[in-house]
């Protein structure tokens, strides 16, 4: 690459440099605007949620949305979680940090506020108010690496990092150097921040731009004669109109491939009014190859299936496209019949391909053939089962208790009825603790007797994640028998949830509500 190409990167990086830092003063701005718009609350301290420990070295992000009601001298009571990007992963630090938020009550006369509502994210951007984009690795371009690195590290008075390290790397060994170089350079706004407090910071490498119309490149037929293959990593600016701007050549592995890459990449289009700069995208040139899996999903066990204790296998047909994304699904066989045909179909939609390719030119590959095995016990399958959807399980494995049916609670809070709900204990069997299903907040009953409406249970999750003392404390638009009211607590009797860690001891925590809307009609 020329002295002026090399000239031009720079002074491209400088520019971004200067436009992100200005961007990251307006985010660390964002992080103190009020986590609700009611106009009654002054926000006085809204604390960051704790990261789970182990999550964020995995690269999880997500966010966990908390009603609450606030007090009349602005403290946060009943803090009920409603909805989750990732069910259980993050929803007892949501609930921790909540619980420590203060606001400044400015009715006249005070009042309790009923019904307030924050979302708590939980995401690895620091947002520092400098941010230094990281180098992608040559190594990395010459092998088509992709991955990601986790950083930690703390604040100094002064705004700058201090006891950086890497928490969390995919693949190892390729992309850390570029990631601390990076995140040394970072600079923050030292309100921000508590002086012993530990920041995260996730720095993605992608060579995928994700275009709306991926194109496909024309092999240059130089490159043919000899016989040559290889792939280009083009970078280019995306501008507000959604096309592709200064598109050149970062990486060749051959010049003969470099005018036919960013040829393709210039025909690329992206969403409108959503700019950004120095995106990269790795074009293929291939002769020959056969089509290859390099990502299959874990297809979701159904609950019915887990409270039933049914295993069994189901066998899908496809065709997998000039994308490597698969199209055409069918069931070839099932065992049993129609138990699993769902979650198998979902799973194989998500698998992804290199595509085969002949002559220079990707094919689809019909009629390919996936085996896809349902088995409890196995860790993989476990943690399958933990995304799986709502059902409730079968009579005959449901232990009885004492709780009643409840009328319709009209407003927020504990009804008389509802607080002498005795508490369960646990209602697992045993033999079904292995067995963790992520917390849901729509229980379809499939009962035309009931009105929809929704509840809210409250129990204790222990230091294993394990629920314990299940009650329902409110009913919202709707009554219930009793033996509807056992299939919802059994239900959240299998909800398990990330441990909270507090100085590295896992935690009990009490009093945990969550909310779950009720459905009658079938689906």
């Amino acid at each position: 690459m020329g002295a002026v190409s090399r000239q031009h990167i720079r002074l491209r990086t400088l520019l971004v440099t200067v436009s992100v830092a200005v961007i990251g003063a307006v985010l660390a701005h964002a992080l103190v605007i009020s986590a609700t718009d009611d106009i009654r609350l002054e926000e006085i301290s809204t604390p960051q949620a704790t990261y789970p420990k182990g999550v964020y070295q995995k690269g999880h992000e997500g966010y966990v949305s908390v009603v609450f009601d606030v007090s009349k001298r602005g403290h946060v009571q009943d803090p009920c979680i409603v909805d989750s990007s990732y069910p259980g992963l993050f929803d007892l630090y949501a609930l921790q940090a909540v619980k420590d938020y203060r606001y400044k009550n400015t009715t006249r006369p005070r009042e309790l506020i009923q019904g307030v509502t924050a979302t708590v994210p939980f995401n690895l951007d620091s947002n520092p108010t400098i941010y230094v984009p990281p180098e992608y690795p040559r190594d990395a371009l010459e092998f088509g690496y992709e991955g990601y690195v986790v950083v930690s590290f703390g604040i100094k008075r002064n705004g700058r990092v201090r006891r950086l390290q890497t928490t969390g790397a995919v693949p190892v060994e390729i992309f850390e150097k570029a990631a601390l170089d990076a995140a040394r350079q970072f600079r923050f706004a030292t309100q921000r921040f508590s002086r012993n407090e530990t920041v995260q910071h996730k720095f993605s490498f992608s060579l995928d731009s994700k275009p709306n119309n991926l194109v496909i490149p024309e092999f240059p037929d130089a490159a043919k004669e000899q016989g040559l293959e290889g792939h280009v990593v083009v970078e280019f600016s995306i501008i507000s109109d959604g096309s592709v701007d200064g598109a050149y050549a970062l990486y060749s592995s051959d010049r003969l491939f470099e005018q036919a890459a960013i040829d393709a990449v210039r025909e690329f289009t992206f969403n409108q009014n959503e700019p950004a700069h120095n995106v990269l995208h790795k074009v293929e040139f291939i002769l020959n190859r056969n089509h290859r899996a390099i990502f299959k999903a874990i297809p979701k066990y159904p609950r019915e299936a887990v409270f039933q204790r049914v295993e069994g296998e189901v066998i899908v047909n496809f065709d997998v496209n000039e994308y490597g994304t698969v199209d055409n699904l069918s069931v070839l066989e099932a065992e049993p019949p129609d138990i699993f045909n769902e979650s198998a179909l979902e799973a194989a939609a998500q698998f992804k391909y290199l595509p085969k390719y002949v002559d220079g030119k990707p094919v689809r590959v019909e009629n390919v053939r996936n085996r896809l095995r349902f088995a409890l016990g196995l860790p993989s399958q476990q943690e399958a089962v933990r995304q799986s959807g709502p059902l409730a399980r079968p009579a005959n494995q449901r232990q009885r208790s004492g709780s009643q049916g409840q009328r319709p609670s009209t407003r927020r809070g504990r009804s008389e009825e509802q607080s002498q709900q005795p508490a369960i204990e646990d209602r697992r069997p045993e033999s079904l603790r292995d067995i963790k299903l992520e917390p849901i907040y729509a229980l379809h009953l499939g009962d035309g007797n009931y009105a929809d409406g929704s509840v809210i249970v409250q129990f204790d999750v222990n230091v294993r994640g394990y629920v314990e003392r299940p009650k329902i404390i409110e009913m919202i638009g709707t009554s219930l028998s009793k033996e509807i009211t056992e299939r919802i607590l059994d239900e959240v009797s299998y909800f398990w949830y990330a441990p909270y860690i507090e100085n590295n001891r896992p935690m009990r925590v009490t009093g945990v509500r969550h909310k779950i809307e009720l459905y009658f009609g079938y689906e």
